[in-house]
């Protein structure tokens, strides 16, 4: 679940919600499911689309409002500029909508060229399996995909030809230069306050809860009352304590470390989450609160931290989010901070698009520094742009941006932990939800996922 919330000159604060919801798709071993048969990419592999002659795009997407949809229609505009022959025609749906009509628009005899699938099982697995979205391997070499993008963000759109592995394989996608990424926020007069600075390593951060809670501060702002808010701290300190290599094939299904295993940092990061609710760290009632009440408790100043998914704070003006800072929760290794991050959405392209090289282009464009620097000018969170050009007065903004570019530089993320199996997200939260609320323990819990992650292997196996 990923939400980007921006302002505009100063404006009330414009939000996109993106909610990832979990569809009924095929999954890996399922007997009847078909095997893609998009094992090579069709039509010519050109980088040069002016030479290609008129011609249409039709782009479906499901930016319906907010500055989602003013980056994308300036996205467009950029894209028809460069290349005057091809005109582009958006359609945007809900996002709800997309989930459940995607794999039937892609099978009518007049498919939208450009789809943005979610990643996962859910989605793009299943599109992929049906054959229903192109190899894009050809055009990551002739783009350069291959060496520009960050090995950690396009395994998130590779599978196996026959969709039946994801992280590995062939290219079906590209991220859009839109970021998403877990970080933690701080209150800057609070933290000053208290005599400290950002913390470097985790075991300061945790000493900080504790400095806060003497002090009478609540020291992380919490709702759980949709029962994900609880993810973000949780997947944030399982990037801190776990090695990333043993994440990411985790989430995967690669290798045999376990969600049990030590080196996951999941059973250190679900005591963390028991152990910082017993000592009162988390805002009052937390399991009642929904998470948009604890963000703006937060922007308040009623809290000291605040783990959340990249501007999705509720700021009103570039001088109230002046206030706060943010940073990518550290480890004690002295390695790089891993987080869990992904581009806000991906584009594919259909496999009976007739113009599948004009496609490729306009994904190159979507993901291409100009694409971030209009993600920039719009106070939104851009994707892949270690040179772009930032305000001088919004030094959150500034955080955040360099939050994913040293993350993207050090190849340093993970994807999100529930992408794993196409039931683990409510398998993790259900869980989560019952420990903090003592109905079951820490290693009941941890056993749960583990055996939610361990089914799906053993199907997908078969």
């Amino acid at each position: 679940m990923r939400r980007r919330t921006t302002f505009l000159s100063g404006s009330l604060a414009a939000t996109a919600a993106i909610a990832c919801l979990t569809l009924s798709a095929c999954t890996p071993g399922v007997a009847g499911s078909s095997a893609a048969s998009n094992t090579t990419p069709s039509g010519a592999v050109t980088t040069d689309p002016a030479k290609l002659g008129p011609v249409t795009l039709n782009v479906l997407d499901y930016f319906t409002g907010g500055v989602d949809n003013t980056w994308m229609n300036q996205v467009v505009a950029g894209f028809e500029k460069k290349y005057p022959n091809i005109t582009v025609k958006r359609q945007s749906i809900t996002w709800s909508d997309l989930m459940q009509e995607l794999p039937l628009k892609l099978k009518s005899s007049n498919p939208p060229d450009i789809v943005p699938p979610n990643q996962g099982w859910q989605s793009l697995g299943t599109l992929v399996q049906g054959g229903l979205v192109d190899n894009l391997d050809s055009y990551a070499t002739a783009y350069g995909w291959d060496k520009n993008v960050p090995e950690s963000i396009l395994r998130e759109q590779e599978f196996s030809a026959n969709g039946q592995q994801m992280g590995t394989g062939t290219l079906f996608g590209m991220p859009v230069a839109l970021s998403s990424a877990i970080e933690v926020y701080y209150n800057r007069a609070l933290l000053k306050q208290l005599g400290l600075s950002a913390p470097t390593t985790y075991n300061a951060f945790v000493s900080d809860l504790a400095k806060a809670k003497q002090a009478g501060m609540t020291p992380i702002a919490l709702g759980n009352q949709g029962q994900s808010g609880i993810t973000q701290p949780l997947y944030s300190v399982m990037d801190a304590l776990g090695d990333q290599s043993v994440i990411t094939n985790l989430i995967y299904s690669l290798g045999q470390n376990s969600l049990e295993s030590q080196a996951s940092g999941f059973p250190q990061a679900v005591a963390a989450m028991h152990d910082w609710a017993a000592k009162g760290y988390f805002t009052s009632q937390f399991a009642g609160l929904p998470e948009t009440d604890a963000e703006t408790q937060f922007v308040q100043g009623k809290a000291l931290f605040h783990f959340d998914y990249s501007g999705s704070l509720p700021f009103t003006s570039p001088s109230q989010a002046a206030g706060f800072g943010s940073f990518v929760l550290p480890r004690n290794d002295g390695k790089p901070a891993v987080a869990t991050l992904s581009a806000a959405t991906e584009l594919c392209v259909s496999s009976q698009s007739k113009h599948v090289a004009a496609a490729a282009a306009f994904l190159d464009y979507a993901a291409s520094p100009a694409a971030a620097q209009i993600a920039v000018n719009l106070g939104t969170d851009p994707m892949l742009a270690p040179s772009v050009k930032l305000p001088t007065s919004n030094p959150e903004f500034a955080d955040e941006v360099a939050n994913a570019n040293l993350v993207n530089a050090h190849n340093s993320g993970v994807p999100y932990l529930d992408w794993a199996t196409p039931t683990l997200f409510n398998t993790i939260t259900v869980q989560m939800s019952e420990m903090l609320g003592g109905k079951t323990s820490i290693n009941a819990a941890v056993s749960a996922v583990q055996a939610d992650d361990a089914k799906f292997r053993a199907q997908a196996s078969k």
